[in-house]
């Protein structure tokens, strides 16, 4: 692959990244309610998916994603009903939780990884984009295999620190604040985020028009 060629993903790759979207808002609310860590492991589910995502374009089911609009929607409509009803579920228990509420809720720790994975899986487009972008950036007279790893690699390189710094940032602001009633808001504007990202991704259109 040319120098010059994995300069422009790079530089394409670090503008989407840190462009807010489900994947920022994702990592933000669960490191603003539960912390950095929880942030943390968000991301990872996410990069996760994004490898996922690179592989099966690679194999060009973007293509096939992409002309079967059942697949695409059954895709999306069942990883946003997943993320609403676990936005939904935090609300609740933030709205049914007494003043006396203590300053940490134990949680999974695998849960956020989860949804972190199940919320960027929910999204095909991700499928269509790396489809649509990862040949213009691959040598097609060489093998392919080595070059989609590395482009799949420089990715998660560039995108995972960036939601980290979020998840940091997110964190930061979520410790401002110690009482019991602020932790329930936290709570309960962490699960108003998580179904947020669910209307989005139950909204996007399988082609921009």
């Amino acid at each position: 692959m040319h120098h010059e060629k994995l300069l422009a993903f790079a530089l394409l790759q670090g503008l989407f990244a840190i462009t807010p979207g489900p994947a920022v808002l994702l990592t933000a609310s669960h490191a603003m309610a539960r912390g950095t860590l929880a942030g943390l492991r968000v991301a990872l589910g996410i990069q996760l998916a994004n490898v996922c995502y690179l592989s099966l374009s690679g194999l060009g089911v973007g293509l096939l994603l992409r002309t079967s609009p059942i697949a695409f929607h059954a895709l999306k409509l069942v990883g946003a009903a997943y993320l609403a009803w676990r936005g939904l579920a935090a609300m609740h228990d933030a709205w049914t939780a007494g003043d006396s509420a203590p300053a940490g809720t134990a949680v999974n720790a695998a849960r956020p990884f989860t949804e972190g994975l199940i919320g960027q899986l929910a999204n095909p487009k991700s499928i269509i984009f790396f489809g649509a972008l990862l040949p213009l950036f691959v040598a097609p007279g060489h093998a392919l295999v080595p070059q989609y790893a590395l482009l799949a690699a420089l990715c998660v390189a560039i995108e995972l620190p960036v939601l980290g710094a979020y998840a940091v940032m997110a964190s930061a602001a979520g410790r401002l604040a110690h009482s019991a009633r602020a932790v329930r808001l936290r709570q309960a504007g962490s699960g108003a985020c998580l179904v947020t990202v669910a209307v989005l991704l139950a909204l996007v259109p399988l082609v921009d028009r």
